[in-house]
């Protein structure tokens, strides 16, 4: 190698390598999760670089400070990446993932919520005008498990029987009944989103359009309260954790259909963390979603007000939307 050449080479790639000493500072001087994954999978993607670099330096030069810097970088590199690390999941851990992991890959991600977001008003939009155009309409937006004939009927047949949850027991059973719903309807957005992009949004749309047409066919029957009312507590939670199923869906899509410069595989590892991160906080948000809607929820006016029940969906809604977009990320002085 030439000496300009070689002056290209390393004005060509110095930035990368300073990136990466960097990082390979904080992580060798932090606890392990105090990096992130979002560092970390940076890391991983330099050390590899650094590798190839090193691999075309020993083949065209003899540079000692140059080989001797890279392999500096690549050896520290691989003894952090490729450490034993202690098993199982500690409490901690947990708490760190929930506290700051959580919320920072929403923040980041927040385009993919919008957009899953946007699709499934915009379906109750349809519905909802549909049906209070025409009522008839909501017999074919309904599921049929979905539809009353009469929601006045119903809800007098509620407000004037028992509760239907009676104890702790019947509302744990409940609840695992929902569960199943929740996740299949969670796993279609994420999925669909995933493999075709264009059929996750197109089914938060369909989605969407049911429900604004429920909520249509409650009003017009004049019991438009009971329906806030009945649904708002848990679905403070279940709806978003169907949008976030559908925008988890939206960025493995991304990932996998428009890769851009990238090769499908290296688009999905980038994808990866943050997929998964919202799914697993998707997962915790439906089994609280869950629990609400098989106990709370089912509590007719007799037991609690119309107006404490839309209080609680109001303040679980704002809480929900508080914690993942506008809680401060952890501040990371002195980290690269």
């Amino acid at each position: 190698m030439q000496p300009m050449e070689l002056q290209r080479f390393i004005a060509t790639r110095q930035a990368r390598w300073d990136r990466l000493e960097s990082l390979l500072r904080v992580a060798e001087s932090s606890p392990p999760a105090e990096l992130g994954r979002v560092r970390l999978l940076t890391l991983l993607h330099l050390y590899r670089i650094a590798c190839s670099d090193l691999n075309q330096a020993r083949a065209f030069t003899a540079n000692a400070a140059l080989l001797r810097r890279l392999n500096d970088l690549t050896g520290r590199g691989y003894r952090f990446l490729y450490r034993e690390r202690p098993r199982g999941v500690s409490l901690a851990a947990v708490g760190r993932f929930f506290r700051w992991q959580v919320p920072a890959v929403f923040q980041q991600e927040r385009r993919a919520v919008a957009a899953a977001a946007a699709a499934l008003l915009i379906g109750a939009t349809i519905g909802f005008s549909a049906v209070l155009m025409d009522p008839a309409y909501a017999r074919d937006l309904v599921p049929a498990q979905f539809f009353a004939d009469s929601p006045a009927a119903r809800v007098h047949h509620i407000e004037t029987s028992p509760e239907r949850i009676a104890s702790l027991q019947e509302a744990a059973s409940f609840s695992a009944d929902l569960y199943t719903n929740n996740i299949r309807v969670s796993f279609l957005a994420f999925a669909l989103g995933a493999l075709t992009l264009a059929g996750g949004v197109i089914y938060l749309i369909w989605t969407g359009s049911w429900l604004g047409a429920i909520a249509a066919s409650y009003l017009l029957d004049e019991v438009g309260l009971f329906f806030f009312a009945w649904v708002g507590p848990h679905g403070a939670l279940e709806l978003p954790a169907i949008v976030f199923a559908g925008a988890a869906g939206l960025v493995a899509g991304h990932a996998l259909l428009l890769p851009g410069e990238l090769t499908r595989g290296s688009a999905l590892r980038q994808a990866w963390p943050a997929v998964w991160t919202m799914m697993l906080a998707t997962a915790a948000f439906l089994v609280l979603a869950g629990g609400i809607e098989g106990s709370f929820s089912q509590l007719s006016a007799q037991t609690v007000p119309y107006a404490l029940k839309v209080g609680v969906a109001l303040v679980l809604l704002g809480l929900l939307l508080a914690y993942l977009f506008w809680m401060r990320q952890r501040p990371r002085t002195g980290h690269p």
